[in-house]
């Protein structure tokens, strides 16, 4: 038996939900982005609708090529490791070269944890912005992370924040390569090495590799605790591998919150499995994995974060019900409110500023009424889902230039000039470089689509499939309500090229 041996109505269950989403999603997208006005939206020119037919045919132009050229081709497990890790080494050399050469500082949440790292190197902890960490503590974990590489690099003579970039790089390189080995495993090494290949030139250069926050390094925790699920898929047990999968959980949820949605749809997934079988194996299991979890935690704020000795006020975290009323605000359409930052700050009683967000949050949903709440919604999902550039070149001074008070020069080089062309905001190819981004991201989402219908209707789906759908359909739900942003998807890009590919294998038949 597998690890997530489902039911066949459970199977549905979940299709269907991810295929209302999707469904709902597209819809939005090809038909009502265009007339739709709402907070931080990206006009590109050009309709999505175009752009998905135009996707589309190169996908099924790029499909065809491939099953002529590697008809007869019969791809070995040895052929496929040596692909991975030569590619994987030419990959981490070429993100080397990008990010040192295109490097800048952006002036926002990056900014203060840059400053608050570089301090904590100097021992100068106490002149920290405490503010700033008491309201987001989330943000410790980035941090502690980054002043460990920093602490290590320096062992070598370099504290330079090109180190950071470096670290980065390995990250996606590493991310790159679970992407493949679990598409080898779901698919084959031939649809794997196909997958890497658009990972590479899609992720792998994305811009935001370069923003020295945690969206980048958030991007490996949700293909980790994929990989190590489908290893239980396939070993059909393994306590170790339980553990680690709630370790990888505490913390990617340290690092970037909505990372822990993909575990919670691996204990959803597996508990039904389980269930359904009467496995009391995998139930013990569970409770391993989420016992480490807690542990994992424990370890995280009881030692990590007391390490950074940054004398915090802890009763001015910002939590959940804050994020729930800024996700009402109709003036920002569910995105980042400096006045709903304000207010919730100048409450200064944790109980009472809960409650208060909570009211304010009820008067928000009451003053919208039904229909509000609709429209309301669809805004939050262009917000979140109509920018192929995640939000790239929006939030604060992003392109801050070369220098910060406190941090090592950043020397230009010959490159630089050209690279900038492109990703810069404004610059001269950005303008074609955002729609060739907007475009393989509505494809995406199509094949994500079709997916969702070919699951529905195939009844039963496979763990990994399952696991996929429920985590992005609880990340759409999660942003709908919290706090709107294109830039919270990113991590998850791994997860729908992933699961774009089942809609792809499913509808042209191809392995």
């Amino acid at each position: 038996m597998r690890l997530s041996d489902l039911s066949k109505n459970a199977g549905r269950i979940i299709a269907a939900l991810f295929l209302c989403l999707m469904a709902f999603t597209l819809v939005l997208l090809l038909f009502l982005n265009d007339r739709t006005e709402y907070y931080l939206k990206s006009d590109i020119g050009v309709s999505n609708l175009l752009l998905l037919i135009a996707g589309v045919i190169v996908s099924v132009i790029a499909i065809a090529v491939l099953a002529v050229v590697f008809k007869n081709a019969r791809i070995n497990s040895f052929q496929g490791t040596i692909f991975i890790i030569v590619s994987s080494v030419i990959l981490f050399i070429l993100e080397l070269l990008y990010t040192s050469s295109a490097f800048f500082f952006s002036d926002w949440d990056p900014a203060a944890v840059l400053d608050c790292v570089y301090k904590i190197l100097r021992d100068a902890g106490d002149e920290v912005s405490i503010d700033y960490f008491s309201n987001h503590p989330n943000n410790l974990m980035i941090v502690f992370i980054y002043v460990t590489v920093l602490r290590i690099s320096g062992i070598f003579g370099s504290q330079s924040v090109l180190c950071l970039t470096a670290f980065q790089c390995m990250l996606f390189t590493l991310a790159g390569v679970l992407l493949f080995l679990i598409a080898k495993e779901i698919y084959s090494i031939r649809s794997a090495m196909f997958i890497w290949v658009v990972y590479a030139l899609w992720i792998g250069f994305n811009p935001w590799l370069i923003i020295t926050y945690s969206d980048c390094v958030g991007l490996i925790f949700p293909l980790l605790i994929l990989f190590l699920f489908v290893k239980l898929e396939k070993n059909g047990s393994g306590f170790v591998l339980y553990a680690l999968t709630g370790v990888a959980a505490a913390l990617g949820y340290a690092v970037k919150p909505q990372t822990v949605i993909i575990y919670i749809a691996v204990i959803i997934v597996t508990f039904a499995g389980a269930s359904s079988h009467n496995d009391k194996r995998r139930m013990r299991g569970i409770l391993i994995s989420i016992i480490s979890l807690i542990l994992m935690w424990l370890l995280i704020t009881k030692v990590f974060y007391p390490s950074l000795n940054l004398k915090l006020d802890k009763n001015r975290s910002f939590g959940a019900a804050h994020y729930l009323m800024m996700g009402l605000n109709d003036e920002t359409d569910g995105v980042y409110s400096n006045d709903d930052t304000n207010f919730t700050d100048s409450i200064g009683d944790p109980a009472e500023r809960t409650r208060t967000n909570l009211t304010v949050a009820k008067e928000r949903a009451m003053a919208y009424g039904p229909q509000g709440i609709i429209k309301h919604l669809i805004k939050k999902q262009l917000v979140n889902f109509g920018d192929g550039t995640f939000a790239w070149g929006i939030d604060g001074n992003f392109f801050a230039g070369t220098e910060f008070e406190g941090i090592p020069e950043i020397h230009e080089n010959k490159l630089r000039p050209y690279i900038l062309s492109v990703i810069t905001v404004g610059e001269k190819y950005f303008g074609k470089y955002r729609i060739i981004l907007q475009t393989i991201w509505i494809t995406v989402l199509f094949f994500c689509f079709l997916s969702g219908v070919f699951a529905l209707f195939a009844g039963k789906n496979s763990g990994p499939v399952s696991v996929m759908m429920l985590s992005i359909s609880g990340l759409i739900i999660f942003e709908l309500l919290f706090e709107a942003k294109a830039r919270y998807l990113f991590a998850y890009l791994p997860i729908f090229l992933i699961l774009a590919f089942s809609g792809i294998i499913k509808g042209s038949r191809i392995k």
